[in-house]
């Protein structure tokens, strides 16, 4: 309880710094017991209910007995009695778990605070909410993100990049080659790269993040992600993106050979139906696909 207030204190006051965040962030994480000591001590830091609660009692007991109760008895029963109603209200400021789908899994799921979080197939989130802020890591795959507003900032991290936001819909997809796409369906957001470059993000823009280095791409022309509806559509890819969009709705491990990995590919593709797509691919494109047992290869034809 002792450090619970300490940290109750720090984060009332405006000098916060990263060093004291990830601290905080640590020992937030360590176990339950703390979690429930700062959601009890910061809920009555920023609510009258300890002055109310103390209030009624000094007046109810006179009434009962004819005379004032002791300060140190009405005290720790306000703090009792604030704690045990403010702790529930208290409960959606926290949120601390890993998000994670298999392969041909997606996934969709309400965080503590009222967002929205759809992930794609083979893909891992981190997400951690607390008092001090909302944030969030996408270390594989692809999310689509329905921020809502409650006053605290909401940060993604996603390899290259990072993206601030309040209360808005946007959607990362973190590719494996460091590449990293971020597409604006509401509201606005801020794009900072890697070297702290920054660009401002309005309804309908579309940004890639690549070596340090932010550039704007085709702005959208759909209310959401194509993933969404288990589609790839683009105007000038590389085959190997194709095949990590499809990598993630197929039962098995998709492989491609570098050589044939940079080829330029335009058009729509139905991600959401693998088989289909490497029968199209291997047709149109010039490449040879090899199913195995556990997993479906493409490369060169040997011609």
């Amino acid at each position: 309880m002792a450090d619970a207030a300490a940290w109750v204190d720090w984060c009332s006051r405006p000098e916060a710094n990263d060093d004291r965040a990830a601290a905080f962030e640590r020992w937030m994480g360590e176990n339950e017991a703390h979690r429930r000591a700062f959601a009890d001590l910061a809920a009555l830091w920023r609510s009258d209910a300890l002055g109310e609660a103390a209030a009624d009692i000094a007046m109810a007991a006179p009434r009962r007995s004819g005379r004032s109760l002791p300060w140190r008895f009405v005290i720790p029963s306000a703090v009792a009695a604030a704690c045990g109603v403010l702790a529930v209200l208290f409960t959606p400021w926290m949120d601390h778990r890993t998000l994670e789908t298999g392969r041909a899994q997606p996934r969709e799921v309400e965080l503590a605070d009222g967002s929205v979080v759809r992930l794609s197939g083979a893909s891992r989130l981190i997400v951690r909410q607390s008092p001090m802020g909302r944030t969030a890591t996408l270390e594989r795959g692809e999310a689509f993100f329905d921020v809502r507003h409650d006053g605290r900032s909401f940060a993604v991290g996603a390899g290259e990049g990072r993206v601030m936001v309040m209360g808005t819909a946007f959607n990362i997809d973190r590719l494996s080659s460091g590449r990293t796409e971020v597409a604006l369906y509401r509201g606005a957001v801020q794009v900072r790269s890697r070297s702290n470059e920054k660009m401002d993000l309005h309804p309908g823009d579309r940004v890639i993040l690549e070596q340090g280095r932010i550039r704007r791409d085709a702005s959208l022309r759909v209310a959401q992600p194509d993933w969404m509806g288990g589609w790839f559509d683009t105007h000038d890819a590389s085959l190997g993106q194709l095949v990590e969009e499809m990598d993630r709705f197929s039962a098995k491990p998709i492989s491609i050979d570098p050589a044939v990995r940079r080829m330029r590919i335009s058009g729509r593709f139905q991600v959401g139906e693998p088989r289909s797509v490497l029968t199209l691919i291997e047709a149109a494109y010039g490449v040879r696909v090899v199913e195995e047992k556990d997993r479906i290869r493409i490369e060169p034809h040997k011609s």
